[in-house]
């Protein structure tokens, strides 16, 4: 047969060459698309994220400023002037950013030129704050006249007051002519009527500020004409030169009032001014804002458009480029496997064969090998068996050897046990008769007590007698008498209920003697067959142990026999083993043969180089016995 000058190297080589070439080519296509699409990407995230990131930024610390100055034009709290002048700050801080990024990038013109209008616009809004900050300071100077001034007044009139109402208690009482009551009154009227109109003014001035409706002060300029006339009433009827100066401080305090509120007027108007530039900037700088913010969104989407074009481009250009690369790579594939196959048939032909014969070699040797072993390993589970009951019997005898000596101590312990609780006995018992003996003695002592007692009576009542044969000269000794009789009287009750008591208790000492005598009796019966136990355990103990020695001797015996017999088997099967490895590896060339054969396409018998082992269905493997330790 003619070889073909290519071999299966270069034809590997031309192919993945060819291949190499036209991925190459599809690479280069999809790389520059992908190019296209990752500079899109970078113009978004170093120019066009930012710019959103900014001015985004910029519309929240504005929205701040403005939450701010709002708060305190309408507060004064010096907390939020301080959160207002930090909000302005910060929006400072972000225009600065924002021109720092339009110069740093040259695809960002708009947001240069914005920037610049945008600080134009806060810098006039900062302006209008600080008008605003020096009009509430007006405004607090303001409020803090009118107080004052209404302090003046109030002060004037009150005193003017007193001392009108104590001028008319003094003239009724000293009963002035009705005339000139009637004076009095009148001007107590009048500064009443100057005092309700007072608080009238005053009510609209502090609800004119609450509701910041200055227009509501236009009806003060009616109550102040009308006061001025009522004073000047009060002045015509006044005649002391105190209460007219009390009419004029009240004169001039109206005077001041009125010009606060004048002022507070031109406030208001100054702080709607000041409201109205304010918003016109900040409008202004939140137009520019957002005008930026939608610009960046609006690029933002055109840029990631185009990226995704262009990957969606460089992904059509790839899956085309696969599909053609699979199409070339399975002709060139057939050509290569063809000429492949050819040259590695013959090769497996003649590895099937070799592993055949090696197969039928290795499966006599296998065969005798693990009769063998199956002879030598049933004899060993035999042995086993032996063994293992051998060793229960062994075991059962140590237990029963165990249990006699654990009977025998109990025994001993029993016995001993016994023989002290008799001991014991005896000593309560020499303790029970000592006790009855102190309870005669006791009984023999409250009689003794009793005839004392006896006599001590019929003393007494002899000195009884004799204290009354003596009459008047022995009544004293009679009381005496009298209480001894009855103190023996008592002491005689008290030896009688001992005496019972005492009897009582020498009863039951007795009953206790008999007692003690009875258990004492039976605990020497105990005693004695406890001996008797003790003995027979002892003798049962020394037999099991004799026993249980002559049985581990065996054993002994049977294990060394067992360590021979499990070496036969372990040789035996270590035999049957390694020619059961031998024939397992033929079967695995022999497989591989086959595998290599149709790898190639090639058609081989295998049936008839097949041969069969026949497996070991015993026990491969003997058990190694414990030594039993007696």
């Amino acid at each position: 047969m003619k070889t073909s000058p290519f071999t299966i190297g270069r034809r590997f080589a031309l192919g993945f060459a060819f291949l190499l070439i036209f991925a190459a080519l599809l690479g280069g296509f999809a790389a520059w698309e992908m190019f296209t699409a990752t500079r899109g990407a970078n113009i978004l995230s170093v120019a066009v994220a930012p710019q959103a990131e900014v001015t985004s930024g910029l519309a929240q610390v504005s929205t701040q400023l403005q939450r701010a100055v709002r708060t305190y034009s309408l507060t004064g709290d010096a907390d939020e002037l301080a959160a207002s002048r930090k909000a302005l700050a910060d929006v400072q801080v972000a225009l600065a950013a924002a021109r720092k990024l339009g110069d740093a990038q040259s695809s960002l013109a708009a947001l240069r030129e914005s920037v610049g209008t945008a600080e134009k616009a806060i810098g006039t809004y900062a302006r209008q704050v600080d008008a605003t900050v020096a009009n509430m300071e007006s405004l607090a100077a303001i409020r803090s006249g009118l107080d004052t001034s209404a302090g003046a007044f109030v002060k004037a009139l009150e005193a003017y007051l007193h001392k009108q109402n104590k001028s008319l208690s003094d003239e009724i009482a000293a009963a002035t002519p009705p005339e000139k009551l009637e004076e009095r009154r009148r001007k107590i009227e009048i500064a009443n009527e100057i005092y309700d109109e007072a608080n009238q003014v005053r009510i609209t001035t502090f609800r004119s500020q609450a509701l910041r409706q200055p227009e509501l002060l236009d009806a003060t300029k009616t109550l102040f004409a009308e006061i001025e006339v009522a004073r000047v009433k009060t002045v015509a009827l006044t005649h002391q030169a105190e209460d007219l100066r009390d009419l004029e401080t009240v004169g001039k305090s109206l005077e001041a009032y009125k010009a606060g509120i004048d002022a507070l007027v031109a406030n208001y108007a100054e702080a709607r001014t000041t409201a109205v530039t304010r918003l016109a900037a900040v409008t202004k700088f939140d137009t520019i804002v957002a005008d930026l913010l939608a610009r960046s969104i609006a690029r933002t989407v055109e840029y990631a458009n185009g990226s995704a074009s262009s990957l969606g481009a460089a992904s059509t250009l790839v899956l085309s480029g696969l599909v053609g690369m699979s199409v070339i790579g399975i002709v060139v594939a057939f050509f290569i496997i063809r000429g492949v196959n050819i040259a590695l048939t013959k090769t497996a032909e003649s590895l099937s064969q070799g592993a055949l014969q090696v197969a039928a070699a290795s499966g006599q040797v296998s065969s005798s090998s693990q009769s063998l072993a199956e002879g030598a390993s049933e004899q060993a589970a035999s042995l086993e068996e032996i063994s293992s009951s051998v060793e229960e019997l062994a075991s059962m005898t140590k237990r029963n050897a165990d249990s006699a000596q654990s009977g025998k101590t109990a025994s001993g312990q029993a016995r001993t046990a016994a023989e002290a609780g008799a001991s014991e006995m005896e000593h309560m018992q020499k303790a029970m008769d000592a006790i009855q003996q102190s309870s005669n003695d006791i009984s023999k002592i409250i009689k003794t007590i009793d005839e004392i007692a006896f006599q001590t009576n019929i003393l007494a009542l002899n000195a009884a007698v004799e204290a009354a044969r003596a009459g008047e000269a022995g009544a004293g000794f009679a009381v005496v008498a009298d209480e001894v009789r009855s103190l023996a009287q008592r002491s005689a009750v008290a030896a009688k209920e001992t005496a019972d008591k005492i009897d009582d208790a020498t009863a039951r000492s007795a009953q206790g003697v008999e007692i003690s005598g009875r258990v004492a009796a039976g605990l020497q019966q105990i005693l004695a067959k406890a001996r008797e136990v003790d003995q027979l355990v002892s003798e049962i103990a020394t037999a099991s142990n004799e026993q249980s020695e002559g049985i581990g001797q065996i054993n002994m015996a049977i294990s060394q026999m067992d360590k021979v017999t499990q070496s036969n088997a372990a040789s035996a099967e270590e035999t049957a083993s390694a020619a059961e490895e031998l024939n397992a590896q033929s079967e695995e060339l022999r497989t591989t043969s086959q595998e290599l054969a149709a790898l190639v396409g090639a058609k081989t018998g295998e049936s008839g180089g097949h041969v069969e082992v026949r497996k070991n269905s015993g026990p491969r493997r003997a058990t190694v016995l414990k030594k039993v330790t007696t």
